[in-house]
Parts: C-alpha cells; sequence; structure tokens
C-alpha cells in the first residue's frame, strides 16, 4: 500500500471518527443538562436543609405565638420559623403564657425536656417538685383539642416519668401519691370505653391499688431509679 494510500485511509477514519464523537456528544448533552440541573437542585436542597437545621432553644414564632423547640436530638428538621425570638429555657414558665402557647401536637416531647434540663442538676425535691409542675402543664386545659382530649393523653413516656417524679418526692405522702397523679394528669379517666384501648403495661393508670403497685417497686429500688433517671436527664436535657 502507498503512501498516499495510508493517508488517505487515515483522514477517512479521523473523519469517522469525529463523526461518532460529535453524535456522542449530542446524546450526551440532555444527561449533561440533567447533571448540572441536578447539582443545583442538590445545593438548593442542602441551604433549604441548613435553614430547617434544628437549634435546640425554644423559638417564639412571633406571627402565630406558637413556642416550638426544634431539638436535635429529637428532630432532624423542623420546619423555618422566620419571625421569630429565642425564649430562655430557664425563663419559659414566665414567657410561655396566654396568648402565647408550645406547639399543641408536640407540647409533650418539649415539656419533657423541660423537665429533665431541670431534673439534670441532681435528683432532690426541690428539682421534683418543679419537674411534677411542669409535667402537670402538660395536661392542662391549653393542650387538649377542641373535644376536650388532651394532646397528651396517650404520651405513656410523658406518664411513666410523672410516676417516677412522684414516686421519688419525699414531700408527697405515700397516701396522696394518687391524688397527685390525678390532679397532675387532670382527673383522666382511663376506664372509660374508648376507640384506643390501653396497652396491657398501662393498666396501673386505672385504678390507686395498681399505681401504688408501681410506686412501692420504685422505692423498692430507689438508687436505680434514681440512677436512671440522672443519665435519662443528662441525655436530653437542653
Amino acid at each position: 500500500m502507498t503512501r498516499r494510500q495510508n493517508i488517505s485511509i487515515s483522514r477517512r477514519s479521523l473523519l469517522k471518527n469525529g463523526l461518532k464523537i460529535s453524535a456522542f456528544s449530542i446524546l450526551l448533552a440532555p444527561f449533561k443538562n440533567a447533571l448540572a440541573s441536578g447539582a443545583v437542585a442538590i445545593n438548593k436542597s442542602m441551604e433549604k436543609l441548613q435553614k430547617l437545621l434544628p437549634i435546640d432553644k425554644l423559638v417564639l414564632n412571633i406571627k402565630t405565638g406558637v413556642v416550638h423547640l426544634p431539638i436535635g436530638k429529637i428532630f432532624s428538621k423542623y420546619p423555618t420559623i422566620k419571625r421569630r425570638t429565642i425564649i430562655g429555657s430557664d425563663t419559659w414558665e414566665t414567657q410561655v403564657k396566654p396568648p402565647y402557647h408550645l406547639v399543641k401536637e408536640k407540647s409533650g416531647i418539649i415539656l419533657e425536656m423541660l423537665t429533665l434540663t431541670r431534673l439534670a442538676p441532681g435528683i432532690n425535691d426541690k428539682s421534683l417538685n418543679d419537674a411534677y409542675r411542669i409535667l402537670s402543664v402538660a395536661f392542662s386545659g391549653t393542650y387538649k383539642s377542641k373535644t376536650g382530649v388532651s394532646f397528651n393523653k396517650y404520651n405513656f413516656r410523658l406518664h411513666h416519668l410523672l410516676l417516677q417524679v412522684i414516686a421519688l418526692n419525699a414531700t408527697f405522702q405515700p397516701a396522696l401519691k394518687w391524688d397527685k397523679f390525678q390532679i397532675a394528669t387532670g382527673r383522666i379517666n382511663y376506664n372509660e370505653q374508648d376507640k384506643r384501648p390501653l396497652p396491657r403495661f398501662m393498666a396501673w393508670v386505672k385504678t390507686k391499688t395498681d399505681f401504688d403497685k408501681k410506686v412501692n417497686y420504685i422505692l423498692q429500688n430507689r438508687s436505680t431509679y434514681t440512677d436512671r433517671l440522672v443519665k435519662r436527664a443528662n441525655r436530653y436535657k437542653l
């Protein structure tokens, strides 16, 4: 094969390959645009996520008067609150009053955190009294639906925490601990027929006899329950 023939073949091959590359580039264009759009979307999502990241403080929505607690230990993200102000965890009881209130659907979680924050420095009668007062807020009229049902009626974590707070509090006489529980929960009658039956492990909320058995068991194992409460408080305090 002559040199001229080799050059001619090379030119044809180069032209053919060039056409293939051009065609391939045209085919890739939509994917390139899609990838670019995807990158923009990811960046926007990351920016949005940064706005949603919790701040672990009580936040008052100035527009609605609702107080939120977008705590990172519980919520991975939380709706953005544009017009907001921060409320101190030590002063919230004097600040969160009508027309302000905690977000009702999450009030149980928020009040649990606030209770544990109060217990974190130490488990004693004073901190237990403070805890009892805070937990009682969860069952107050403010946190009931329009039909009068407590938003925290089935928040069993809250009920168990209240049980421990009452049981370990030496200022509450043993004979009156059931009454203290009834007062704190707004005397919810769990013996009434309900669409949502209580699980067996919550049967102790129905009668004084079963409640007292729970209290006696906690007192017999006071150090164990105190240690558990300390660990729980240190883990979830603000």
